[in-house]
Formats: structure tokens, sequence, C-alpha cells
């Protein structure tokens, strides 16, 4: 049995990608391993979660800055730990600096999931200890080729990079009983012609863009998420005049998102930049049959929703080929179905859980059985 640390800024009931696919991946891997998640918890407080062989030990937090939450016990923590696996998910400068004070004996794995594209001065005074930490990382692991390739900030550490793609529970997103009267009844309410964003509202989403294409849909628009630019949205709703057709739903239950997924007609990703670097909202989506509408960017984003076959892809920030995307689907319900078998198909094929876990499980092994000094 190995003894597995994962450090990540947030986990569920924090609502997101990564932190959601920390807990994904702990979930499985704790069937055979004891787990270890160290985590920022919401105050200053410590908080222990113990269920199986996976516990979660919730950090005191001082503050965040710069999307970074300052926690102080962290090395502590991590030190106290006797771990075969020491699995960083960065960007995080905090767990970095844990990692550095506490100096494990464990194998060293670090999560590559975003670059970063805004905070050009922190970049450039954090950018050597980055480096510094993939070069004594056992094994730098990405979510995609199409992301490893383009990303500067890898630099010369690509040619070390891991590929496991992400993979989602779907249990979570059947249709039993309640998912499908929820879902009805979100119909009801709403409407046919739903258009769903899930996410956080920040700047690389590109949402701007998606209530200026919204403003000559006949539709209705359901934000999920929560963020910093939530109060400048509604701004521009209520300027666009189209506040009558968006909802904006702030954060919900993971019931709650799985009977939009399939309340929807669709889902629509519009980020702008690579810091979305996967979209795992979209594999959700297409594990929920719906058809996805996201943008061209030299991520794993379009490697996921493949054009023409499980949704439509259209250029980053190009208002009029998004509505165009979208239109298409919401006049074309023979599309949608057809988009949709497809997505639940390649997400069965490729993104589940189990497989990731598996893929994550051979990468540990792998680094155990490696002799010392290679």
């Amino acid at each position: 049995m190995l003894r597995i640390v994962h450090i990540t800024k947030y986990y569920p009931p924090y609502f997101g990608g990564v932190p959601n696919y920390v807990q994904v991946v702990s979930e499985e891997l704790k069937r055979q391993h004891d787990v270890t998640v160290l985590t920022s918890n919401t105050r200053f407080s410590r908080k222990v979660e113990v269920g199986g062989n996976l516990r979660i030990i919730r950090v005191p937090r001082l503050t965040e800055l710069r999307s970074t939450a300052l926690c102080p016990t962290l090395p502590w923590e991590l030190s106290r730990l006797q771990a075969d696996i020491v699995h960083l998910h960065f960007p995080d400068p905090m767990a970095h600096l844990a990692f550095r004070l506490a100096r494990p004996r464990g194998k060293l794995v670090v999560s590559w999931h975003g670059d970063i594209t805004r905070q050009s001065l922190l970049l450039r005074a954090y950018r050597g200890f980055l480096n510094s930490v993939f070069r004594r990382a056992d094994a730098i692991v990405v979510g995609s080729a199409r992301f490893r390739d383009g990303s500067t900030l890898l630099g010369a550490s690509r040619q070390r990079c891991t590929v496991i793609p992400y993979g989602i529970n779907l249990r979570r997103f059947e249709v039993t009983a309640e998912v499908q009267a929820s879902a009805s009844g979100l119909r009801q309410r709403y409407g046919e012609r739903g258009i769903l964003f899930v996410g956080r509202l920040v700047h690389y989403k590109g949402l701007e863009f998606l209530l200026q294409a919204a403003q000559a849909l006949d539709a209705r628009l359901f934000l999920i998420g929560d963020g910093p630019l939530g109060a400048r949205l509604r701004r521009q709703a209520l300027e666009l005049g189209i506040q009558g057709k968006v909802e904006f739903l702030g954060e919900v239950s993971q019931e709650e998102l799985v009977a939009h997924l399939h309340a929807c007609t669709m889902l629509v990703l519009p980020s702008v930049n690579r810091s979305e670097s996967f979209g795992i909202v979209q594999l959700e989506a297409m594990a929920c049959r719906k058809p996805v509408v996201s943008t061209d960017l030299p991520t794993g984003v379009p490697w996921v929703n493949q054009d023409g076959r499980t949704g439509l892809v259209v250029a980053p920030g190009d208002v009029l080929a998004l509505r165009s995307a979208i239109q298409r689907l919401l006049d074309n319900p023979d599309l949608r179905r057809q988009y949709g078998e497809e997505g639940r198909k390649r997400v069965e094929a490729e993104f589940t859980s189990e497989l990731h876990a598996h893929r994550m499980l051979s990468l540990y092994e792998g680094l155990m059985n490696r002799p010392a000094g290679l």
C-alpha cells in the first residue's frame, strides 16, 4: 500500500475543475492505497475529515493573495507525513514553499494544470523557483500533449512530461429518478432552449463574449459558478439589455450541477487563453450526452471537444462565430443528439476516473521501482 499525499489549494465543497479532479482521483486511489489531501480551509482553523483510506486535512488559511491561499502551517503538516509519493498541483506557490521547507523524502510528482497568463511581474520573480521544482520532480504530469507542447513555462521540462488525461466518475452523472425529476422541473421553469456555462467567473473564461453572443439569441443563458468578475458581468448583462434571459446561479451542489447538465440544450465554454488547459466540465457535459461549444485554444480544450464530432469549436473572442455555433445547435436537434452520443462514447473510452487512476497509479509504481538517482 502506497502512502500518497496530494497538496492542492482547494478541495470540494469548493467549486472548480481542479479541486473536483483531485477529489475524483483521491476517491479512486483510496480503494487500494492510503491517501492524504492537504488543502486550504476557508478560515484560520484546522479541520480533519477521515473516510476509510482517505484523510483530508484542511489547514488554517490566513488570507489569500493573488489567488494563492496563505497557509502558514502547511509546511509543518507536510513534514509530519511519511509519504511515498508527494503530489503537488501547480501553479501553487504555497505548495511549492511547503515542499521546499518540509523536504519530504517521498517521490515528487507535479501536475501542471494551467499556464500563468497574467501577473507578469510576480511570474518573473517566481520563474526561477518554478524551474527548480521542475528539475527536482521525479515526474511532471499534464492533461494533454497539445497543452504540453504549447507551454512556454514548462520550457525544457516538456520533454520530461507524462501525459495523463483527466477523468470523471461517470456514476455521478447518471440519470436517476431524482435527477430526471429535477431536470424536468428546470426545463419547465426555464424552457427548452437553455445554454449552460459552468466555471469560475474569471478573466480567461471569456464570458463577456458569451453575453454579447446571447444578445441576439432566442435562448436562456445559465451561469453556474462564482468569482471576481461576477458584479462586472451582471452590469454587462444589464447594459446589453439581456438581464431577463441570463441567470447567475452561483455555486451549486453536485446534484444541482448534474440536473442542470441534463436539463440544458448545450454547454458553452468560451475561454480565451491558455489558463484554460483542458476544460474538465466538457467531459461532464459529454457524459450527460450534451453537445459542447468551445474555443480553439492551443491547449487540450479542442482536443477534448472535437469539432464536428462531439460539438463545435470556434475562434476565441469571436462573438459572431460563437453566436453562429450556438444558433446552429439550437436549430438542429438531430445534430445535438449526434454530438451528444459521440461525446458520451468518447468519455467512456478515454476519460473515466478508473482509467485515469490506473494511469496515475502506474506512474507512481514506476517511480517507486526506479533505482535511486535515475
